[in-house]
C-alpha cells in the first residue's frame, strides 16, 4: 500500500502538509488541528513499523519517532500567540534591596527558619497534621546548595531527614510531602520537642552580571559585553529566541539557571513566561523530515537498520557542528513583549564561594491554643532576622486603580477564532474575545470577574460588517431551534482553561449573523476601587487591641475595631484585613500569619503575624468606596487563529 506522507513545518501558524506529487494540504487553522495532524502522522508511522520484518530497524525508527514526536508537540504551544496576560517580578529584584551580593547572601542565610506545628494537612495520615517546615525569606537567585539532613530533640534523640535535593522523599522516621516534613510517629506536648535542625548552605556568587536588551528591530543583531556575544534570532508573537556565544578563550560554563531571559511589555511590567526551548526550534523539524524519508524507504524495503542509524547519527553530528558551543534559549511569555532583557550570570575561577554550617532552632507552635487570660506567651518568639522586603505586587505597583484613560491604554484583549475540522466539538461558538485587566493595587480587594462580570447585563456589544453596517443575529434555519450569535460569560474560565487574569469573555460565531462581522464595538462598565484607605500607625502609637513585640504583631479583635471586616472564608481575601508593616526602607516580608480564638467573654479572633526585620510602622489597607467606569472598545475581529493586542 502506498501511503500519503506529510512533512510538518513548525512556524507561528505551524504544520503545512506535503504529499508526493500532490498539492500541499490545507494549513491547519487551530491548535487542536495541529495536534491532531501530528498525531495522525505518528499513527501512520507506527502502522508502517507493524509490517516490517526487520525488527531492529523497526525498534530504532520507533525510538526516534517517539522522542521527536513529543519534541514537535512541545513546539506548538511555544509558537502560539499568547492566550493570556500574566505578570511577574524580575528575578534579580532583590539586588535593589541590599548593598552587594555578600549582603544579600548574608540576609538569605539569616532568613532561614524552622517551624514545628500542627498546621500541615499533608501530614494527616502520619501524625495528626504534625510536621516540620523549613522557611526561606526568599529564593536565592544564584548557584547554591542547601541541605538539612538531621533534626535533634530536647532529649538528645536525632532523626534523619530526607535529602530533598537528591530527590529523596522518605527516611525511617520522616516523610517529605507538599513541602512539609511529616513525622511518622505522633507525639504530644508532653513529649520531648524538636530542638534544632542542622544543615549546610553553599553558594557561588557570579563574577559579573552582564545585561542585554533587545527589541523587535534587533532581530539578527549581536551585542557584546565582557567577551560574550548574544544574538537575537527571532522576536515575534510574545516570544523571542537568542543564541549565546563567546570570544575565543572565554569560557562557556553556563547552566540552565545562569542565563536569565525576561521580558517587559510596553509599560515596563515584567511578563510571566509560559514555555522554554533550549534546543534550536528547527532541530526537531529537520529530524522529522529525515524520519519522513527513512519511513518511506523502510516501507519500500530499501532501508536497513545500519544505514538508518548511520544517517541519523550523521544528522545529529551536523546539528552539533552547526551549533558548536553556542547556547540556544527560546522563551515564550504570557503577553506582548516590548523588550527582551537577557542577563548572563558569569561564573569563573575568581567567583567567590560562601559556605555556612547551619543549626537552626526549631520554633514549636502548640496545638490547640485558645487565647484565654492572655496566654499568647505560649507562642514562640522568633528572633528578628535581617530585613527581607516584600515583593507583593501591591507594594511595588505605583497605580492604585485605572481611570477611564488608563483603561483604554492598559486593558489587553485576546481574540480567538477557529473553523473547520480543527474546531473543538464541545465549543458552541467558534470565536472568543477575552479582556484582561492589568495588575493594580486594588486587585487586593477585587476579584477579576467582579470588575465586569457582575455588571455584564449593562454592557453593550455591537457587530459590524465590512461596509461598516451593523449586523444582527440571522433568522434560524429550519433545522435550528434558535440562533445565538454571541453571549457574554462571567468568571475566570476561558479558552479551555482557568486563567487568573481573565475577568470577562465574549463568545461569538460569525456564521450566525446576517452578514459576517469584521468589527465589534461596545462598552463594559468596570467596577473599580480608586479610594483605597491605608491607615498607618507608628509602633509607639498603636491603637488599642494591637500589640507589636519585636517582629510579632498581635491584633485582638475583641478590642480593635477595624473600618471594614472582610470575610475570612473569602478565598480571595483569605484574612480579616490586609495588614502590612514597614521599616525605614520599605514593606517587610511576612514570615507567617495564624489565627487563634479568645473565648472570653465571647469567641473573637486574635490574629498573630511574624515578619522578617524590625517593623516601625503598621498599615491596614481597606477597599474604600467603589465606583463604575465605562470601558469602551472598538477593534477588528480575527478571521482565523488567535490575536492579542
Amino acid at each position: 500500500m502506498q501511503r500519503k506522507w506529510m512533512v510538518t513545518l513548525v512556524s507561528a501558524l505551524l504544520v503545512t502538509g506535503c504529499v508526493e506529487g500532490k498539492e500541499a494540504e490545507r494549513e491547519p487553522s487551530s491548535v487542536k488541528e495541529q495536534f491532531d495532524r501530528l498525531e495522525a502522522i505518528n499513527d501512520d508511522r507506527k502502522a508502517v513499523l507493524d509490517g516490517l520484518e526487520d525488527k531492529a530497524l523497526a525498534q530504532l525508527l520507533w525510538q526516534e519517532q517517539h522522542s521527536n514526536y513529543f519534541d514537535m508537540l512541545n513546539l506548538i504551544p511555544f509558537h502560539m500567540v499568547p492566550d493570556q496576560f500574566q505578570y511577574t517580578q524580575p528575578w534579580l529584584l532583590r539586588l535593589e534591596d541590599y548593598a552587594d551580593l555578600a549582603d544579600l547572601t548574608d540576609t538569605y542565610v539569616q532568613s532561614l527558619l524552622a517551624f514545628s506545628s500542627y498546621d500541615h494537612p499533608q501530614c494527616m495520615g502520619y501524625s495528626d497534621h504534625h510536621g516540620l517546615k523549613l522557611s526561606q525569606g526568599f529564593e536565592f537567585p544564584f548557584r547554591h546548595y542547601l541541605d538539612f539532613p538531621q533534626m535533634a530533640f530536647e532529649d538528645g534523640r536525632t532523626l534523619e531527614l530526607p535529602e530533598v535535593t537528591n530527590q529523596q522523599r522518605e527516611t525511617a522516621d520522616v516523610v517529605y510531602t507538599g513541602e512539609s516534613f511529616c513525622f511518622k510517629a505522633p507525639f504530644t506536648a508532653d513529649d520531648p520537642q524538636p530542638l534544632t535542625v542542622s544543615g549546610e548552605f553553599h553558594a557561588d556568587l557570579p563574577t559579573a552580571l552582564l545585561e542585554f536588551e533587545f527589541t523587535a528591530d534587533d532581530v539578527g543583531k549581536t551585542a557584546e559585553q565582557g567577551g560574550y556575544l548574544v544574538t537575537l534570532l527571532e522576536f515575534a508573537n510574545g516570544r523571542y529566541e537568542i543564541e549565546v556565544d563567546a570570544e575565543e578563550g572565554t569560557p562557556m560554563n553556563f547552566g540552565n539557571r545562569d542565563i536569565l531571559a525576561e521580558a517587559v511589555d510596553a509599560h515596563g511590567q515584567y511578563l510571566a513566561w509560559r514555555a522554554t526551548e533550549r534546543a534550536p526550534t528547527n532541530r526537531a523539524q529537520r529530524i522529522h523530515e529525515l524520519l519522513d524519508d527513512l519511513y518511506q524507504r523502510a516501507e519500500q524495503g530499501t532501508l536497513d537498520e545500519a544505514v538508518a542509524r548511520s544517517e541519523l547519527e550523521t544528522m545529529r553530528d551536523t546539528l552539533r557542528e552547526e551549533q558548536g558551543r553556542k547556547l540556544f534559549l527560546g522563551r515564550a511569555f504570557s503577553g506582548i513583549v516590548d523588550k527582551a532583557r537577557v542577563t548572563l550570570m558569569v561564573y569563573t575561577e575568581e567567583s567567590e564561594s560562601v559556605s555556612h554550617e547551619l543549626e537552626l532552632p526549631v520554633h514549636n507552635f502548640p496545638h490547640p491554643l485558645t487565647v484565654d487570660d492572655g496566654n499568647l506567651d505560649a507562642l514562640p518568639e522568633i528572633p528578628p532576622t535581617a530585613p527581607v522586603y516584600s515583593t507583593r505586587e501591591e507594594h511595588k505597583l505605583p497605580t492604585v486603580e485605572l481611570d477611564d484613560a488608563l483603561m483604554q491604554e492598559r486593558i489587553k484583549t485576546i481574540q480567538w477564532h477557529e473553523e473547520g475540522e480543527g474546531l473543538d466539538p464541545n465549543r458552541e461558538h467558534s470565536g472568543q474575545i477575552g479582556w484582561f485587566y492589568p495588575p493594580v493595587q486594588s486587585d487586593l480587594f477585587l476579584k477579576k470577574e467582579e470588575r465586569a462580570g457582575a455588571l455584564h447585563v449593562m454592557g453593550t456589544f455591537e457587530f459590524y460588517d465590512s461596509q461598516g453596517d451593523r449586523v444582527e443575529a440571522r433568522e434560524p434555519n429550519e433545522n435550528e431551534s434558535e440562533v445565538v450569535a454571541f453571549e457574554y460569560k462571567e468568571g475566570d474560565r476561558g479558552l479551555g482553561a482557568v486563567y487568573p487574569r481573565r475577568f470577562g469573555r465574549l463568545d461569538y460565531s460569525p456564521e450566525r449573523f446576517t452578514e459576517t462581522p469584521v468589527r465589534v464595538k461596545g462598552t463594559l462598565p468596570m467596577l473599580v476601587a480608586p479610594n483605597l484607605i491605608k491607615d498607618s500607625f507608628a509602633k509607639d502609637e498603636l491603637p488599642a487591641g494591637m500589640t507589636l513585640n519585636g517582629n510579632q504583631l498581635v491584633i485582638d479583635y475583641a478590642v480593635f475595631e477595624p473600618r471594614e471586616v472582610a470575610e475570612v472564608r473569602d478565598e480571595h481575601t483569605e484574612r480579616r484585613n490586609q495588614v502590612f508593616v514597614k521599616d525605614g526602607q520599605g514593606y517587610l516580608a511576612e514570615i507567617m500569619q495564624d489565627t487563634y480564638f479568645n473565648n472570653q467573654p465571647r469567641r473573637t479572633p486574635v490574629d498573630v503575624y511574624y515578619f522578617h526585620g524590625q517593623p516601625e510602622t503598621v498599615e491596614i489597607w481597606y477597599k474604600g468606596s467603589t465606583t463604575v467606569v465605562d470601558y469602551e472598545f472598538d477593534f477588528e475581529l480575527v478571521s482565523d487563529g488567535i490575536q492579542a493586542h
